[in-house]
């Protein structure tokens, strides 16, 4: 039986969330709510009063796709009726916004989660497949390049990349050190590079930047059996050794949002799921800035 889910917030990415939700066999949009934004394309109801989002569309489930310094209020509210809430990025001012939130979830019982859907990217998804059978992995880097982008670098891609790093290697990190450059901004850094030494001694170098003209998202995994590549970007993946070139399948057709609401519907029907990124998770990471 589908779970009914509302949207709150229909800037960019709730539009995205929509455009997957509404293919959904396992959701159905009961409402969206949102005070300015409206789309006359969109076949769910439309509502610009939250109290009458909540009794008409009654969700079981909440998608908050709303700006950094509306989302801590929104969940609050959010959580007094609705007991499962995916929070559509883990973008947040300070660690206290993230506390305050987990401290409402335990009060009111909900299940939430943070959308790092990098997790569920098919290249990612195929990598942590291979390297399951690899007996030891050394090292990995990842290199993630969105030019002109706004925003705080670290919030909009360093937090995912940890993120990514952790879950893919299950460990939590030992050592921690990062810099930071302003290239073409005066007043926000849009160059980071971090180094990460983990518990069970696997290094992780991370390269973001907001500078440049080519959006690439890569990985770079040196293991045993022999170095693994893989573009984000191009759902695409192959692994190098002294026998030469062998490429890996991937499935780009299981999006990364597909994918993860796949995982929240899990949430849903229990209380705990390790493919999804936690507050917990969140916290942890964003301690380290």
């Amino acid at each position: 039986m589908k779970l009914k889910i509302g949207i709150v917030g229909y800037n960019l990415a709730g539009k995205r969330h929509y455009m997957e939700l509404r293919r959904s066999d396992k959701f159905e949009v009961c409402g969206v709510f949102d005070k300015e934004n409206r789309d006359d394309a969109c076949r769910a109801p439309f509502f610009d009063e939250f109290k009458k989002f909540i009794e008409v569309a009654q969700p079981q489930a909440v998608v908050l796709c709303l700006p950094q310094h509306e989302i801590v209020e929104a969940f609050c509210q959010c959580a007094k009726y609705c007991q499962n809430i995916l929070i559509s990025r883990p973008i947040f001012k300070s660690v206290s916004e993230l506390k305050e939130i987990k401290y409402a979830s335990v009060v009111n019982k909900v299940r939430v989660c943070t959308g790092v859907d990098e997790r569920f990217n098919p290249t990612i998804v195929s990598l942590k497949k291979a390297l399951l059978k690899e007996e030891e992995i050394y090292s990995i880097s990842i290199a993630h390049f969105k030019p002109l982008c706004e925003g705080n670098i670290i919030n909009e891609l360093s937090l995912c990349d940890i993120d990514l790093a952790k879950n893919l290697v299950d460990s939590e990190i030992c050592s921690f050190f990062y810099t930071q450059a302003n290239k073409t901004n005066t007043k926000i850094c849009d160059n980071v590079g971090i180094n990460i030494k983990m518990k069970n001694q696997i290094l992780v170098s991370i390269t973001d930047s907001f500078c440049g003209s080519l959006e690439r998202f890569k990985i770079e995994v040196n293991a045993k059996e022999g170095v693994y590549f893989g573009d984000l970007i191009d759902y695409k993946l192959h692994r190098v050794n002294e026998n030469g070139q062998m490429n890996l399948k991937t499935d780009p057709l299981n999006n990364e949002i597909k994918a993860q609401y796949d995982a929240f519907y899990d949430l849903c029907q229990s209380s705990e799921s390790s493919e999804l990124s936690s507050i917990d998770d969140a916290i942890k990471i964003k301690e380290l800035f």
